[in-house]
C-alpha cells in the first residue's frame, strides 16, 4: 500500500480571540494521531496557524486527506478553510474532529466526509486508509494510554518556535461541572498512563527540543494523588531537570506530601479553575467546593513555593457588579500571582449551555466570540456590556503597570535583603517569568480591546430585555 499524504489542519480563532496571541501550542490529539499515521507509512504534515504565526492558505493544503481538529472558538476558521481547500482541492477528502465535531457535528455535515465524534486514536488509520466510509464515526475511549505512540512533535510545521513542551499523561475528569465539555468528549472516568510511560514521555519530548518547560496538559493532573506522588518521585529519582506546570484543583491542598513532592521535582507553578468567591455560584456551576476551600488552596500552595494562575469565572446569575469588584479584592488581598478573569460561556455540548439555550438567553451562535473573553449571554443581574466592561476592568486594575512597577520594586527589595541574610526559600514569589507574564497581560488586554471594539459597540446597542 502505498502511504497516504495527510495535513492537520488546527486553525486559529477570530482575530478578536486573544489566546491566539498570548497562547502557541498545538493539541495532542493531533500528535497521536499523526504519529500512528507516520510510523503506519503515511506522509503526515500538522499545520497550527497559531505555531506559523500566520493564517495558511488553502493552495497550501493539497494532500490526499485533510484533517480538521476543531475547538468551538475556532469552529468559523474550520468551516472557512474547509470549505475553500474543496473548492480548491475537489479530490481531497475532508475529516472533522476534536471538541466542536463531537458535539456539535451538524456544524461540520455540508463538507466534511467524515466526522469523528470523541476519541480518533481507534479510527484513524481505518479512515485514512478507506476500509471505515461512513459519515459520521464514533471513537471509542483509548483504554490503556500506554498502547499510544511516543509523540514524534518533529510532524508539526514550525515545531522549534515552541517555547514550552506540551505532554498529556490522563484523560478524564472525575467531576461534572456544569461548564465544561471536556467530560463530554474524554468522560468522567480517570485514565492515566503509568509513571513508566510518562517518564517515557517526557524523556521523548526533552528530545525534540532546546526547553526544559513542561506544561502538562491533563485536565485534573493531581486526580489521583497516589499516583501524582509516585510520579514526582520517579522523575526526582530519574534526575529530570524540567520546570513544569499543571493543571489542577482546590483540593490538592489535602496532601502535603503531594506538594513537597511536586515542587522538588520541578513544579513551579499550578493553574487551578477558583471560578468564584460565592459558595451560591460554587454551587451553581457544580464545582465540588467552597470558598474557603480556596483560600486555603492558596495557603498551602504558597507555603510550598509554586505559583498559583487563578482562573474566575464572571457572570454566573449570582454575581453582581459588586460582587466582581469583590473577586477583584479577593485576588489582590490573597497575592494570587497570575489569574484570568473569564466571563462566563456557555459551550456547546454543556449543561451551562443547554440552560442558557433553553432560557432565550444566548445573545448569538457565532463561535467566534464563545472565548471567554467575550460576553454571549444575557447576565441576569446587569447587562451584557456593563459585563463585559467589568471583566475587562478586573484585567486592567490586577495588572496595572502600578502594581507591575510595584511588584519589580518590591521583587528587588527581597532579593537583596535574601541575598544579604543568604536565605532563598522564598524566591518563587519573586521570580522573572511570574514578573514577564504579568507585564504580558497588560499588552494582551490592550489588544483584547483594540480588536473588539465592534462587538463592545454591539453590547452597548442592545436593547433590554422585555
Amino acid at each position: 500500500m502505498t502511504g497516504k499524504s495527510v495535513i492537520f489542519l488546527e486553525p486559529a480563532g477570530s482575530r478578536a480571540n486573544v489566546f491566539d496571541y498570548a497562547m502557541k501550542l498545538p493539541l495532542l490529539g493531533s500528535l497521536y494521531l499523526g504519529t500512528i499515521l507516520h510510523n503506519a507509512g503515511h506522509k503526515v504534515s500538522i499545520i497550527n496557524e497559531n505555531i506559523l504565526g500566520r493564517r495558511v492558505s488553502p493552495f497550501e493544503l493539497k494532500a490526499d486527506c485533510l484533517c480538521i481538529s476543531s475547538l468551538t472558538v475556532n469552529a468559523n476558521r474550520a468551516r472557512e478553510m474547509a470549505l475553500k481547500v474543496r473548492e480548491v482541492y475537489p479530490g481531497t477528502r475532508i475529516i472533522a474532529g476534536g471538541i466542536h465535531p463531537s458535539l456539535v457535528p451538524e456544524d461540520f455535515a455540508e463538507f466534511a466526509d467524515h466526522i469523528v465524534t470523541g476519541e480518533a486514536e481507534g479510527v484513524i488509520l481505518g479512515l485514512i486508509e478507506g476500509r471505515i466510509r461512513e459519515k459520521t464515526v464514533h471513537g471509542s475511549k483509548v483504554a490503556d494510554l500506554d498502547e499510544l505512540p511516543l509523540i514524534n512533535y518533529s510532524l508539526i510545521r514550525g515545531y522549534r518556535r515552541m517555547n514550552i513542551i506540551p505532554v498529556m499523561s490522563s484523560r478524564g475528569c472525575p467531576f461534572d461541572c456544569s461548564f465544561c465539555a471536556v467530560t463530554r468528549v474524554f468522560g468522567r472516568k480517570f485514565r492515566a498512563q503509568s509513571v513508566e510511560r510518562t517518564i517515557a514521555e517526557l524523556k521523548n519530548a526533552l528530545k525534540y527540543f532546546d526547553t526544559n518547560r513542561v506544561f502538562f496538559y491533563d485536565d485534573n493532573f493531581t486526580a489521583s494523588k497516589r499516583r501524582t506522588r509516585e510520579l514526582t518521585a520517579a522523575i526526582i529519582r530519574e534526575k529530570l531537570k524540567i520546570y513544569w506546570t499543571a493543571q489542577t484543583r482546590v483540593d490538592i491542598a489535602d496532601d502535603e506530601e503531594m506538594l513537597a513532592g511536586m515542587y522538588e521535582a520541578g513544579c513551579g507553578g499550578v493553574y487551578i479553575g477558583f471560578e468564584s468567591i460565592s459558595d451560591a455560584s460554587l454551587s451553581a456551576l457544580s464545582k465540588s467546593q467552597t470558598v474557603s476551600d480556596i483560600e486555603r488552596a492558596i495557603e498551602v500552595i504558597h507555603k510550598y513555593r509554586m505559583t498559583i494562575h487563578g482562573m474566575f469565572m464572571l457572570g454566573e446569575d449570582n454575581d453582581t457588579p459588586e460582587s466582581i469588584a469583590s473577586t477583584l479584592d479577593f485576588t489582590v488581598n490573597h497575592e494570587i500571582d497570575t489569574v484570568q478573569f473569564m466571563v462566563m460561556t456557555p459551550l456547546p455540548g454543556t449543561r451551562l449551555y443547554e440552560k442558557m439555550d433553553s432560557e432565550n438567553r444566548l445573545l448569538h451562535k457565532n463561535w467566534d466570540y464563545y472565548d471567554g473573553m467575550h460576553v454571549v449571554f444575557r447576565p441576569l443581574s446587569m447587562s451584557p456590556a456593563e459585563l463585559q466592561e467589568a471583566s475587562v476592568n478586573c484585567y486592567r486594575k490586577f495588572y496595572s503597570a502600578e502594581r507591575v512597577l510595584l511588584d519589580s520594586l518590591h521583587a528587588g527589595f527581597y532579593i537583596l535583603r535574601d541575598a544579604l541574610l543568604w536565605d532563598f526559600r522564598n524566591v518563587f514569589r519573586y521570580n522573572s517569568y511570574t514578573h514577564i507574564v504579568r507585564m504580558a497581560a497588560q499588552l494582551v488586554i490592550s489588544r483584547h480591546t483594540r480588536q473588539s471594539g465592534d462587538y463592545y459597540s454591539y453590547l452597548s446597542g442592545l436593547l433590554p430585555e422585555e
